[in-house]
């Protein structure tokens, strides 16, 4: 139990609604067409549920280029004349250009495709939209080259890719003129609210709010990890070091448990100057914690809670500065893991090198330390329970007694130090059998005995920093590599052998369609009936068929997925695909999510949207991101944002 379930991210069983929705009234009632409105025009809605687009996305415009863009042009500046009085209509022309509408099937307006990829050019977009209320909103955009935004003949000069724009009450005209980037040339625009807003919620049981949303490294979300669930309680990590219980029936937490240095310290630790030091901000912090539980905690103190963890973390390097001493923040934060449990136990690893283990009631059993140097982006991979041992990988694999928490094992994967070393992963281990033995896969491909944690198969076919967990369906391991864009299917042996001698195939997984950066796959496929299932960071779908080795169609889906430079582990598209019940489920990185009919034909079921704000007031104030992977429990399914736990079903 932990990452995706058992690891396939399949849930036979379940049985989860097809439909929800949290929708600020703001943008399910905007309205967009590409011709200038007349009298009487209202628009076409494109609200969750009501075809395939959402409120906050535009999917029909009026295109115009590629117009010629002198290298040492400013895109600020006008480009045609009079860029601010540009009101065309289908068909009218500027600079010798005519205005051509285009419908879109996603938020993407993909001028590549439109103009063909050319150097010193730009490319304009103009829709029209309508608002019920007016105002200001927030627009994610998505963009690789340089970007002017009007809205009714005015700049925006908001920063970065989350950008205020003004609507008015009625019809707004909104033009996007943008460049290429190096190989792509695109826009994804998309409007949420702005706070505060008023939503309008369907088939979500109840919504809890998490302490732990914090900016993290990059300005992106921390603490992402999935929940648990053990019969009517739901488990999960937040961050920078708590263990969070919650009834699963209302979504009411009923106990939190702090994992820092100071509660794994040592009877001798606890004698020295620095814990005497450390234990008044301990005191104060389990004050807040317990004002959580109780409800009764005033939202603007979780900034004395960030304050009072910093500053413990800081007061116990005094009793020992090389062993409590927590590497930068990694992109998923301390806590972004999932914790996995045998159904009597929980277990839980965090990023500052703490193991853990609790019994369902919040009794700590052990607890113990070992820290290793931080790499690039920081440590992702969720520990794994096999064998009666308690799996986390920092470098080494480390294998603990599931009931004493002694170290059973320790191999090391990667060098001891280096940011960037060789054969370095992010993705998840898995559990599997060869030939009745126990073994773990490693992000990287390498395969390890349980029982021991001898290495008896590794590939360094692999790019390193891989972001996917591999999966292992029937006798095939299937592993998604990152940059190099390739599914690798080892087929596993009847007979266990020292060393196991797997037999490999490889496919290109290239994908025609735009990419911000590179088009990673950061999420793990589902594998059924023949065919294999992949979504990478832009959301498209590659659909295998696993026999053949070979695609049987890719297609862009509309997630309303939003990337940008300084958004950690939330960089595009990263939960992972799961099959409950008959449907496949797909969720973006802004709260879109698609319900599809698994087969060789794409056929989409629903479209769900869940708008929210986290860090109100703070820099990074923005939409809530999703990167945990959904949990699914008979008719529900639970999902993990950056600030809050979602239950979706009846209440």
């Amino acid at each position: 139990m932990g990452w995706r379930g058992d690891g396939t991210g399949k849930y036979p069983a379940a049985d989860p609604p097809l439909h929800w929705g949290r929708v600020s009234k703001a943008v399910k009632g905007l309205r967009y067409q590409a011709a200038p409105p007349k009298e009487g025009d209202l628009g076409q809605p494109r609200a969750p549920g009501a075809g395939d687009g959402s409120g906050g996305a535009a999917h029909e415009w009026l295109v115009l280029g590629p117009v010629p863009f002198p290298e040492d042009a400013k895109i600020e500046q006008d480009t045609l004349p009079n860029e601010s009085g540009l009101a065309p209509a289908e068909g009218d022309k500027s600079g010798g250009l005519a205005w051509k509408k285009v419908a879109l099937d996603t938020a993407y307006i993909d001028f590549a495709a439109l103009f063909g990829m050319r150097p010193s050019v730009v490319a304009y977009a103009c829709t029209h939209v309508y608002s019920e209320t007016g105002g200001p909103f927030r627009m994610d955009l998505t963009f690789v080259g340089k970007v002017r935004i009007l809205v009714n003949g005015k700049d925006t000069k908001d920063f970065g890719a989350r950008v205020k724009v003004v609507l008015a009450k009625g019809w707004s005209r909104l033009i996007l003129k943008a460049s290429p980037g190096e190989a792509d040339w695109y826009l994804v625009p998309i409007l949420h609210a702005w706070p505060p807003a008023e939503y309008e919620e369907t088939g979500i049981a109840w919504t809890t709010p998490l302490p732990g949303v914090a900016p993290g490294f990059y300005g992106g979300g921390t603490g992402v990890g999935s929940p648990v669930i053990v019969g009517d309680r739901l488990y999960l990590l937040s961050e920078p070091h708590d263990l969070i219980c919650l009834n699963k029936a209302d979504g009411k937490i009923l106990w939190l448990r702090t994992n820092s240095y100071f509660d794994a310290a040592t009877d001798e630790e606890k004698k020295t100057p620095g814990y005497k030091e450390a234990e008044p901000l301990a005191a104060a912090l389990g004050e807040i914690n317990a004002a959580i539980v109780a409800g009764t905690l005033p939202p603007k103190k979780l900034e004395d809670k960030a304050r009072l963890e910093k500053e413990l973390y800081s007061a116990m390097k005094g009793v020992d500065r090389k062993k409590y001493r927590a590497g930068y923040v990694p992109d998923v934060g301390y806590s972004g893991y999932t914790p996995v449990t045998d159904g009597r136990f929980l277990y839980a690893w965090f990023a500052t090198g703490v193991s853990v283990c609790y019994d369902l009631d919040g009794n700590r059993r052990w607890i113990r330390v070992d820290n290793r140097a931080a790499v690039e982006h920081g440590f992702s991979s969720s520990p794994l329970l096999v064998d009666g041992k308690f799996v986390v990988f920092m470098r080494d694999l480390m294998a603990f007694d599931a009931k004493t928490g002694e170290l059973a094992w320790e191999t090391p994967i990667v060098a001891p130090s280096g940011l960037n070393p060789q054969g370095f992963f992010h993705g998840s281990p898995v559990a599997a059998r060869v030939g009745g033995v126990s073994v773990i896969v490693l992000g990287n491909s390498t395969v390890v005995r349980a029982s021991d944690g001898k290495i008896v198969f590794t590939s360094r076919d692999m790019d390193n920093q891989g972001i996917a967990s591999p999966v292992v369906e029937g006798d095939t391991l299937f592993q998604v590599s990152g940059g190099s864009m390739q599914l690798f299917m080892h087929k596993l042996p009847q007979a266990f052998t020292d060393p196991l001698k797997l037999e490999t195939r490889v496919l290109k997984v290239e994908t025609p369609f735009p990419k911000y950066y590179m088009p990673w796959h950061l999420s793990s496929p589902v594998v059924h009936d023949g065919l294999a299932y992949l979504l990478n960071n832009s959301g498209v779908l590659t659909v295998v068929d696993v026999a053949k080795a070979e695609i049987v169609y890719q297609k862009l889906l509309d997630l309303d997925a939003f990337q940008w430079v300084n958004e950690g582990a939330a960089r595009g598209v990263g939960v992972s695909l799961a099959l409950a019940g008959k449907y496949l489920y797909a969720f973006g990185n802004s709260g879109g999510a698609l319900v599809l009919e698994p087969g060789r034909v794409y056929k989409q079921v629903a479209k769900n949207k869940i708008e929210a704000v986290v860090m109100r007031g703070h820099w990074s104030e923005r939409q809530e991101r999703f990167v945990a992977s959904p949990a699914f429990d008979g008719n529900r399914l639970y999902i993990r944002g950056e600030g809050h736990l979602y239950a979706i079903g009846p209440k």
